[in-house]
């Protein structure tokens, strides 16, 4: 995790001073930077590892290129990733993000979607004025970023669709597509493809950290939701559990589900129903059955086992401190605790 970590330190500054250029075009207590410029500024700003962004200098760099050619087209895939937190929150009702009121919370819904709106507007824009890149490298790379939008938009649709219209009876297979389309893409496939794209990779490399990104990001997903459950509540505040009583069909709800015994799942699934009405008990119920029916560490060896291919992937990149910095991320998704 060493390698990654210290590669995430080295490039941040680089690329917090990209975003802030982005968005520093407007005078400071004018209309526009109080409400739009600003608020997408400070949002930003809260922090982030800025992971993306980092995963393209990383592709790039493993493949041949200069990392730092990548950070434009990386930091399109962060802004893209601040607009679907922005709009997420408003529409999971969320409160908190980044230890502080939601975007929605402090501006109001209007000036937050629109704001969210913006930073999307911004993804394409960055690309294409992007003078480190020739014309064709650019069409590539918003390609890239045209798939990469649909998919999380769908996985998304899935996510949302399936809470609001009470379905069950789903599959590890369905989570894992979902969770493709949610997660894997704008946090995984799309920012090592770009980076790849950017750096002049051979078509087998290109596939390989395609590939590897599909797994770790899914992996990432995975990990992600087993926090929500177990990691220390004082360190994820609102979010902890937030899963659990918006009832999402994450990949331990789904195995609960096909596994528990036939009383336990209809009262599960009457739990369920009663949305985000549920008491802390209740709460503490579907986690129990959840525990009892071992989905907590079938999800665990699901995503340890996606890590382990995951690596494998690599083996077609040269070998350089870039390919085992993103072994290293790899490790990193699957053990971190927030």
């Amino acid at each position: 995790m060493e390698l990654f970590l210290d590669y995430v330190t080295r490039s941040r500054p680089i690329i917090d001073g990209r975003l802030r250029e982005y968005l520093d075009v407007v005078e400071k207590g004018s209309p526009l930077h109080t409400y739009l410029y600003g608020v997408l500024d400070e949002f930003v700003a809260r922090g982030g590892k800025r992971v993306r962004p980092v995963m393209a200098m990383m592709a790039c760099e493993a493949v041949g290129g200069d990392p730092l050619r990548a950070v434009p087209s990386g930091c399109a895939i962060e802004f893209f990733h601040a607009a679907a937190l922005i709009h997420d929150d408003i529409m999971d009702a969320s409160v908190l993000r980044r230890d502080d009121d939601c975007v929605h919370v402090t501006h109001g819904i209007p000036l937050a979607i629109n704001t969210g709106d913006f930073a999307l507007g911004l993804v394409c824009t960055i690309v294409v004025r992007d003078q480190g890149l020739d014309d064709r490298t650019k069409i590539a790379v918003l390609d890239a970023i045209g798939e990469m939008s649909a998919r999380t938009i769908e996985g998304q649709a899935l996510d949302v669709g399936w809470v609001r219209d009470d379905v069950y009876d789903l599959t590890a297979d369905d989570y894992l597509f979902m969770a493709l389309g949610k997660t894997g893409y704008y946090s995984g496939i799309s920012p090592l493809k770009i980076g790849a794209l950017v750096g002049g990779a051979s078509d087998a490399e290109r596939e390989a950290l395609e590939r590897f990104g599909k797994n770790a990001a899914i992996a990432f997903q995975i990990q992600d939701d087993l926090l929500n459950i177990l990691g220390d509540g004082a360190t994820l505040g609102k979010d902890h559990l937030s899963d659990v009583v918006e009832g999402k069909r994450t990949l331990m709800m789904i195995h609960c589900l096909d596994n528990a015994p036939s009383v336990d799942r209809t009262r599960l699934i009457e739990l369920l129903g009663l949305g985000i009405a549920k008491t802390p008990d209740q709460v503490a119920e579907i986690v129990g059955f959840m525990k009892a029916s071992g989905s907590l560490d079938y999800a665990r060896e699901l995503a340890r086992g996606l890590i382990v291919e995951a690596r494998s992937y690599l083996t077609v990149l040269p070998e350089t401190e870039a390919r085992e910095s993103l072994a290293s991320m790899a490790d990193f998704f699957l053990a971190r605790e927030s």
